[in-house]
């Protein structure tokens, strides 16, 4: 009689020892640049070294310019970390091209949607010969049965970033608004 539960408690002992865990991790992009990731990056450095930002806005040609002496960086920046590719299910959606300098490094990194449906159309890098990034060029579009818009986002990180967004809507005027900072150390 003492046998038997000694047998089920060794038996369920090794049942419950022997369970696989179902955790399920998500791959790893890594992929794309990461530009989400230089952003946040690009977010932390500035906070400490940016003392203004010099903002030009231009809406269908007529022009303001302020300096800003309280700013938040992050919101600021929202569209270039907002244009990130980096997804696992893009992975297949973008062709990607790189072109080196001469003696090696990396001078250039450029995406290309392969289909309509995504919002940001191309993404280019520049990278210097010390492999930092010199420049960041994006373009997105996108069309719905009232408007059409295009954005070109150019972010420079030793001086500032330029977003131009032409917005036609149906029955409308076209729309142009440009917006340039300008970094002040």
């Amino acid at each position: 009689m003492t046998a038997k539960p000694f047998i089920f408690y060794l038996f369920t002992l090794l049942f419950f020892s022997a369970c696989v865990s179902t955790e399920i991790n998500p791959p790893a992009t890594n992929g794309f640049f990461d530009l989400s990731d230089f952003m946040d990056q690009e977010i932390k450095v500035k906070k400490s070294q940016l003392k203004k930002l010099r903002k030009t806005i231009s809406l269908d040609g007529v022009t303001e310019t302020k300096e800003l002496d309280i700013f938040d960086f992050e919101k600021e920046t929202e569209l270039f970390r907002a244009a990130d590719i980096n997804k696992v299910a893009w992975l297949d959606r973008y062709a990607t091209d790189s072109i080196f300098y001469k003696n090696g490094p990396l001078k250039k990194l450029i995406y290309k949607s392969k289909t309509d449906d995504l919002r940001t159309k191309k993404l280019i890098i520049h990278f210097d010969t010390k492999n930092t990034v010199d420049s960041i060029l994006i373009e997105q579009s996108g069309t719905s049965v009232l408007a059409k818009s295009v954005q070109n986002l150019l972010y420079l990180p030793a001086s500032g970033y330029r977003i131009e967004n032409q917005q036609d809507i149906t029955a409308l005027d076209p729309h142009k608004l440009v917006v340039d900072v300008a970094f002040v150390y």
